[in-house]
């Protein structure tokens, strides 16, 4: 098809590729939309425009913005009389209709007969503070970084789409963003939001819950971005359970029940007394017992931890512990990056570790408080290891592992100085004296773990997840060539850490556009697989 000057059309905007990182414009429905809080538009989709340049040697078009209502982040808008224009290839544009579509009901700045393939919703951070991405999660940046959203539509939805998607924005800058849409979320999101046109709609949450309040001490000192999308779990869990109630289904990370289970680690004193899981002794410590007595609270903890390791013998029809509990780790559900967990020794480590992690901690060589609203800190055994093993699974598959080690426990009793390996050989030979039995031992451990644990989340969603990655502890045994000792360490949310490893990222983007795309839960395919392989 050629144009003219003059012509109306539409081209496929994409705000990452079409703006600078630091003004970023949403098209926004209305100028309300751009100009109050919590702002959203659309960042990628088609938009009206008019031609003002042709080059058909290059198979490009320069366009003008018709649409009136682009919005940055901050609520700045762009001066829809400043005559701004740009090139497109042909590819990204289509003719405007000369007139709507009788059965078509009226959409805003979306004219085209056809519905989009799939219409995500993203909720990303906004605040002052903008997201950086740490170096060790590698090229696609964190989960909650725009580089992230960004890497997911370049590696997977575009490709595979090309322009039959529209993804919508919302910026979270605090708690108050998130309430007021889950107070209304029928009626903004509801089945009249251009979105829901889509063949398929899901949303995506890139915001870290916490239990601390915003942009306190403890928060505005985690990583260098002084605690970037760190926001209130509670209010985050009630978004996205309202989202879900109005029909749109969470496609990242998981379904909010299961998000909030893993995320405030709850599973790991839920399941350590089922010893088949191989979860260390773990207790649930109410903060009622903590703000009575902090001694007491820790006397009370060891000997929750005592019983649960006589109850895994019991079950595992081994005999009973003679050895007290010793050594162990005191850490806080919602925490992130290896952060709020603290190695103890001795009751009165314990009690120490305890009174950091809910009254006063030194922070940057100052003393501040911690104001988090937990109702129970998590007390567990220290398991002895060599190293830690992170299993990464896609669509109930192990697509790789790779073994990492914090070498040392530093003054703040928090654990530092940490080393990844990417293969087996290369982990025996640094960390377990070169045992390769012992190693391969671990390796079948943890791989028997991984198809029970996929059974077990099959349980809590009736699905199986794009990704998720296990992590365990794995140890040798009293002597070379014995079996491997294995312990459950960590499940990890769609999101995790991917470590620089290159081949990982594409994988996993891909596995969530199937979920995306699938016709009911994510991983309809994958589901009897996995569970067959664990039963």
């Amino acid at each position: 098809m050629s144009f003219k000057d003059g012509d109306d059309v539409y081209v496929f905007y994409r705000m990452a590729k079409r703006c600078m990182p630091q003004r970023k414009y949403l098209a926004t429905l209305d100028p309300r939309q751009g100009s109050f809080r919590p702002r959203i538009g659309m960042s990628d989709g088609w938009v009206p425009a008019r031609v003002v340049g042709t080059d058909d040697k290059a198979g490009a078009l320069k366009v003008e913005y018709t649409w009136p209502n682009f919005f940055t982040m901050r609520g700045h808008m762009a001066d829809p009389e400043s005559g701004w224009s740009e090139w497109y290839p042909m590819d990204d544009v289509c003719a405007a209709a000369a007139r709507p579509v009788p059965t078509q009901r009226p959409v805003g700045h979306f004219p085209r007969e056809e519905a989009p393939e799939l219409a995500l919703i993203t909720f990303r951070w906004g605040g002052l503070n903008e997201v950086i991405p740490p170096g060790q999660w590698g090229d696609t940046g964190s989960s909650v970084s725009d580089l992230f959203i960004d890497s997911f539509i370049d590696f997977a939805v575009a490709p595979e789409l090309k322009n039959g998607f529209e993804v919508w924005t919302v910026y979270i800058e605090d708690h108050s963003d998130m309430l007021r849409i889950a107070d209304a979320a029928n009626l903004i999101f509801g089945p009249s939001h251009p979105l829901r046109r889509a063949r398929h709609v899901g949303a995506m949450y890139h915001l870290y819950p916490t239990g601390f309040e915003e942009n306190c001490i403890p928060n505005r000192e985690t990583g260098q971005d002084g605690g970037a999308a760190l926001v209130t779990q509670k209010a985050l869990f009630k978004l996205i359970q309202a989202m879900e109630r109005t029909g749109v289904p969470t496609r990242f990370p998981h379904p909010s029940g299961f998000y909030e289970l893993l995320t405030s680690k709850r599973w790991t004193y839920m399941m350590s007394s089922t010893p088949h899981f191989r979860v260390p002794p773990t207790v649930s410590l109410p903060r009622m017992l903590i703000e009575q007595d902090c001694g007491l609270a820790a006397r009370r903890a060891l000997e929750g931890l005592q019983q649960v390791k006589r109850l895994q013998a019991q079950l595992n029809n081994e005999p009973a512990p003679k050895e007290r509990i010793a050594k162990g780790v005191a850490k806080l559900g919602f925490s992130w990056e290896a952060l709020d967990v603290k190695f103890w020794e001795q009751e009165k480590g314990l009690e120490e570790a305890i009174f950091m992690l809910t009254q006063t901690i030194e922070i940057s060589q100052e003393i501040t408080g911690q104001p988090h609203d937990l109702e129970a800190i998590i007390i567990q055994e220290y398991c002895k290891h060599d190293f830690e093993a992170r299993y990464y699974v896609v669509e109930g598959k192990v697509e790789t592992v790779i073994y990492t080690k914090f070498c040392r426990i530093k003054d703040n009793r928090e654990f530092g100085d940490f080393k990844e390996l990417f293969t087996k050989k290369e982990a025996a030979e640094q960390w377990m004296g070169g045992d390769m039995a012992a190693m391969d031992s671990g390796d079948r451990q943890c791989r028997e773990l991984v198809d029970r644990w996929m059974a077990w989340v099959y349980a809590q969603i009736c699905d199986v997840p794009p990704a998720i990655r296990f992590d365990f502890f794995v140890g040798r045994g009293a002597k070379k060539g014995d079996e491997a000792v294995v312990w459950t360490l960590e499940i990890c949310e769609l999101g995790f850490s991917m470590l620089g490893e290159k081949g990982l990222p594409r994988k996993v983007f891909q596995a969530m556009l199937r979920s995306c795309l699938s016709a009911g839960p994510a991983g309809a395919g994958a589901d009897a697989r996995a569970i067959g392989d664990a039963a």
